[in-house]
């Protein structure tokens, strides 16, 4: 059963937690965060374990007017945390290094973790070099002297992170501390410094055994380190909680002994620069006055019917070619959009940082006929700022009520991009926005082959379907549309009609000839082996210089197909094409949309990130996949996927979403449900993790402690906070995902564009659902165009243990399912 993190009482802890409103104030640990994905869970879990308040401070950041010890008198210690990058690079650790420095009537306890372990080391004498192969994920058991702040503790299962090590002399000597099987450490390699745990082990399946430092004490100053990560979930919570303690006793006694003097109330985050909130643009009134007609109230009428399905009421609610959205979130609800006489949608380009709004035709009438009718609104708008725009438009167009068995009553449905994501990642001053790093400047021109980055459309009417119970809510979010003759009655009317009619059997006949005329002259563009396969070992150069833990490496495929001769035929097609990947492949999170030129079809078994209208997010990370086949069983899947590689795969991706959701939820509100599990997901096995978050308005979090702009009463404001804070998935960049993302940039060359994105709906009620958009095919070309170019991502994450042909077939496994519908069926 998988460990079940956070969520520990005051009584569990046996502290005093300083959320909790107790009148003994927590003392305060300054937190240095090197950019790792990492960091939100060592924050919670010093929280959780000490019940302390941690501040926050960034590697590049300065010391508050440049006065590094008034700075560290306000608290009662400082960790050093994990990170990317090389402890012999200065940058890579910034302001980690000032501390060593310290002097002696200035001098506080601290404790270094992975990155801020190797400081440690390093500025002491001890050389950091490359592990012959990295340790990224996996778990090892570490013994110890039993001393100190391991005092009582033999040995304990500790997950790893690092691919470089503290290369001091540890070797066999029995009788160099009087402890059986303990490695001695030759005093020379580091005078100042006493190793307390290592770790032994066997490298690319070598007969010697390698004796790697795991904890480091100074002999003299309150300075301790450790390689490991206490704070992952597949880390032995109980000897690391006793660790920490010990500690932080230590910690307590040193300053009390020492006559520390701690001054009060530090500030919350030294990385954050508070400011006044920045008014709204013009364009946020133009969106409110766009949706003057929604209501405060989701009004709805239902009835049962399990011979509607999603697909055919799509079809009879919408004009070919108009905008439309098809989501199923979570394989249990689909969702509808229809057309409504105040229908608009919205397209933002983080190059151009621009935001473009459109409004739309009447329903039932014939969309290109009319488009050239289209109201458009335009303006520039960085990107922090449209996301603030975003949350102001769903707080104030709030839904208060309607049919709360279904997750969406109205609002937003449709994607963020890969690229999206990339513009809200926090990285290093000195990363800047080089545009070879995989960070474009803005301003730049934007190709016709790029789509936007965000494409939402303003969904008034709805149809939602819980495909279990084959229940048909109608919904609209209009007051007019609840009068006795208005829209609800007059659709509840027509599809209870519809739902009598016999299902037209020919149709599906149909479709297979007219794609199969279209598709038997397309020309496919797959990926270069060689290509790929160098990508794959220049991925593995990274992992082992320690620029990363995991990259999760991509490549496109390129369908151009003829643009069929007719109208129709073109407004069709990308439909047609949806019906036939949802038969081939049914996932939980399929998904079908036309938004401007714009077309997705998707068949995702992914949940990116969901949240429910009251307090709780989730995340569903998936990593390592099996293909399906005649000998290929669940139990088979398993044993497979319970290999280390396999499972450092994903334990990396769930320590990350972790970080994420800790960001939003604070100490205590983050908890795994399911670790590492293997399940059957259409025509491949897939491990899974299944973590969540609980948000506690009165509990503060790391992300939203400095935004006033959030309005905690409704659930949306959270829930787009973690959105813009979560992209792009984990699952599809790898940890650290900042540096990875750089890394991934420069490596595959190319924008991913939808690929790799989100797709799923923000509901006015509150909540939100989003898939990862892996399994999808997308195109960007017009309707109007001679020819038209479908993409299709696909990949995996590379470890130091791929092999590049194993990744290459990975990647063709995945790519399989998507592509598969590109080919003739006849």
């Amino acid at each position: 059963m998988a460990p079940s993190l956070g969520h520990q009482s005051p009584s569990d802890l046996g502290l005093n937690l300083w959320s909790n409103g107790l009148t003994s104030p927590p003392k305060n640990i300054l937190y240095v965060d090197a950019y790792d994905s990492f960091s939100y869970n060592v924050v919670a879990m010093l929280e959780e374990v000490l019940g302390v308040k941690v501040t926050v401070m960034m590697i590049d950041s300065k010391w508050p007017d440049n006065n590094m010890a008034q700075c560290l008198e306000r608290y009662e210690a400082v960790v050093l945390g994990p990170g990317p990058g090389n402890p012999n690079i200065p940058r890579d650790v910034g302001i980690m290094q000032d501390i060593w420095h310290l002097s002696d009537k200035h001098l506080l306890p601290v404790l270094g973790i992975c990155l801020g372990f190797q400081s440690l080391c390093l500025h002491h004498g001890v050389p950091i070099e490359r592990l012959p192969s990295p340790l990224h994920g996996q778990i090892y058991q570490i013994s110890t002297a039993q001393t100190d702040i391991f005092e009582g503790l033999q040995g304990a299962g500790v997950t790893l992170y690092h691919s470089l090590y503290a290369q001091a002399d540890l070797r066999h000597d029995l009788a160099s501390n009087g402890r059986s099987g303990c490695p001695g450490v030759n005093p020379s390699a580091a005078e100042d410094l006493e190793f307390v745990a290592w770790s032994s082990i066997k490298q690319n399946n070598l007969s010697d055994t390698v004796h790697i430092p795991m904890a480091v004490r100074h002999r003299r100053k309150p300075f301790w380190g450790v390689q490991f990560h206490p704070e992952s979930c597949k880390s032995d919570r109980e000897a690391c909680t006793e660790m920490l303690r010990r500690w932080w006793h230590t910690s307590l006694v040193y300053n009390k002994q020492f006559r520390r003097g701690v001054a009060e109330n530090p500030p919350t985050n030294l990385s954050s620069q508070i400011s006044s909130v920045v008014p709204l643009p013009d364009i946020a009134l133009t969106m409110l006055k766009w949706s003057a007609s929604t209501s405060h109230c989701s009004h709805f009428r239902s009835l049962t019917s399990h011979n509607l399905d999603a697909e055919t009421l799509l079809e009879y609610l919408n004009t070919p070619g108009s905008p439309a959205v098809l989501f199923q979130s979570n394989g249990k609800h689909s969702i509808i959009s229809v057309p409504s006489p105040t229908s608009w949608r919205l397209e933002y380009f983080t190059q151009l940082e621009q935001l473009v709004l459109e409004t739309l035709p009447e329903p039932w009438t014939n969309y290109e006929a009319t488009e050239a009718q289209c109201g458009l609104s335009t303006c520039s708008l960085p990107v922090a700022q449209f996301w603030d725009v975003l949350r102001h438009v769903m707080h104030a167009k709030k839904v208060d009520t309607g049919d709360q068995s279904v997750p969406f009553w109205g609002g937003f449905l449709g994607y963020f991009s890969y690229e999206m994501g990339l513009a809200c990642l926090a990285r290093p001053k000195h990363h800047g926005d080089i545009s070879h790093q995989g960070f474009p400047p803005t301003g730049e021109s934007v190709s016709s082959e790029d789509p936007p980055d965000v494409s939402l459309l303003w969904t008034e009417r709805s149809i939602v379907i819980d495909n279990e119970t084959g229940r048909i809510t109608i919904q609209s979010t209009r007051d007019s549309d609840e009068s006795p003759d208005g829209w609800l009655s007059k659709t509840l009317q027509s599809l209870v009609a519809l739902s009598t009619k016999p299902i037209d059997a020919e149709n599906g006949t149909g479709d297979a000839e007219f794609l199969d005329s279209i598709l038997r002259k397309g020309t496919v563009r797959f990926p270069d082996e060689e290509s790929y396969q160098n990508q794959v070992e220049a991925c593995k150069d990274e992992l082992e210089a320690g620029e990363s833990y995991e990259l999760c490496l991509t490549c496109e495929t390129s369908i151009t197909l003829p643009s069929p001769d007719t109208d129709s035929g073109r407004r069709n097609f990308p439909w047609k094409l949806y019906r036939r990947l949802r038969k081939f492949n049914p996932a939980a999170f399929s998904a079908y949309a036309r938004l401007g030129d714009v077309k997705i079809v998707s068949s995702s078994p992914e949940c990116f990130l969901n949240w429910d209208r009251t307090s709780t997010l989730e995340m569903k990370p998936m990593k390592g996949t099996v293909r399906k086949s005649s000998d290929m069983t669940l139990e088979k899947a398993k044993e497979i996927l319970s290999s280390r590689k396999e499972m450092a795969e994903n334990l990396m991706i769930a320590d990350l979403i972790r970080h994420d959701l800790y960001g939003i939820c604070g100490s205590g509100g983050v908890s795994v449900e399911k670790l590492l599990e293997v399940e059957d997901h259409g025509r491949v096995y897939q491990m899974i993790t299944h973590v969540k978050g609980q948000v506690d308005c009165r509990r503060p979090s790391l992300a939203v402690r400095d935004m006033p702009q959030l309005r905690s009463s409704n659930m949306s404001g959270y829930g787009l906070v973690a959105l813009q804070r979560c992209l792009p998935p984990g699952s599809m960049t790898g940890a650290p995902k900042e540096r990875s993302c750089m890394h991934l940039s420069a490596i595959e060359t190319r924008k991913r564009g939808i690929y790799s994105g989100v797709m799923g709906f923000l509901d006015l009620g509150g909540g939100g659902s989003f898939s990862v958009l892996i399994r999808t095919a997308f195109t960007c070309s017009a309707d109007t165009q001679a020819e038209q170019r479908w993409r299709i991502g696909a990949g995996g994450a590379v470890t130091t243990l791929s092999t590049a042909q194993g990744e290459w077939d990975e990647m063709l496994t995945k790519l399989k399912t998507v592509c598969g519908i590109f080919t003739p069926h006849h």
